[in-house]
Parts: structure tokens; C-alpha cells; sequence
């Protein structure tokens, strides 16, 4: 799938893409009436492409210039089904891998440097509760919304 030079990701972010099979994600755009600042093919795909990096709609949305609600205003007319179902398995995988990051996270924790009279002199391990606590909450959740 292309995107839109309107909407480029970061390097970091774009090596994670390369690891996904993101012809599953291919979808036929909504048709709408051409705006400039309407949701183009290239936003469409934009918006996409974030939600399987992350799986947060309004993240997503607004990083392609829209709302969260004129997202899901562009779900509902007909001819948004191939739409709707890229989205669906977008969200999917966005979610997974937030979850994964965040029980990476949970488990192995972070070094966190110590510094003294602005010199590090050490590192710690620092763990992270609340996230373990929303990890296993997560985990505990049936699959699906």
C-alpha cells in the first residue's frame, strides 16, 4: 500500500511497517467529493496505516488533519466497506502491538541513567506498575473491541 506524500511517517516509525504484511491492509478508497481538505485517497491511507501502528483512533485521525468523528462518518456511506474492513484489521494489529510494547515494557522494565553533577555514574532498572496492572487487565480481556 502507498502513501501519500501529503502524510509521510517517520523513519522509526516506517521500519516498523516493513516488518507487517501491509497488502492485507489494502482496501478501495471511499469515494468522496474532492476537497482540500476532504479525506483524500492519501489520508485515507494515512489514517490506516497509523491505526496499525497503534490502534488509537483519535491518534490516527489526527495525525492526517481529521477528527476522530469525521473518521467515522467516512465509515458509514456505502462504499466505505472496504474501508471499514482495512480499519478493522488495522485496529486489530495496532492494538496487539501496543500490548506487546507495553507487556515488553511491564516485564523487562527500563534503564534509566543515574546521573551526578551532570555526569551519569550508573544506570537502574526501573519497573512500571500501572502499566503492568492495565497489561494484565488487557490480557484478561476477550479479543475483539
Amino acid at each position: 500500500m502507498g502513501m501519500a506524500d501529503s502524510f509521510p511517517l517517520p523513519p522509526r516509525l516506517l521500519a516498523v511497517l516493513q516488518d507487517m504484511p501491509l497488502e492485507e491492509l489494502a482496501f478501495t478508497p471511499v469515494p468522496v467529493r474532492a476537497r482540500r481538505d476532504g479525506w483524500t485517497e492519501g489520508a485515507q491511507q494515512g489514517f490506516i496505516l497509523r491505526l496499525a501502528l497503534g490502534g488509537c483512533i483519535s491518534l490516527a485521525a489526527r495525525a492526517v488533519g481529521k477528527t476522530r468523528k469525521s473518521a467515522y462518518r467516512l465509515r458509514e456511506p456505502p462504499g466505505a466497506e472496504s474501508f471499514a474492513a482495512a480499519w478493522d484489521k488495522a485496529i486489530g494489529w495496532g492494538r496487539d502491538r501496543t500490548l506487546d510494547v507495553a507487556l515488553e515494557r511491564a516485564l523487562c522494565g527500563e534503564e534509566v541513567p543515574v546521573m551526578r553533577l551532570g555526569r551519569c555514574v550508573g544506570v537502574r532498572h526501573r519497573y512500571f506498575d500501572r502499566l503492568t496492572i492495565a497489561v494484565l487487565n488487557a490480557m484478561g480481556r476477550p479479543s475483539g473491541r
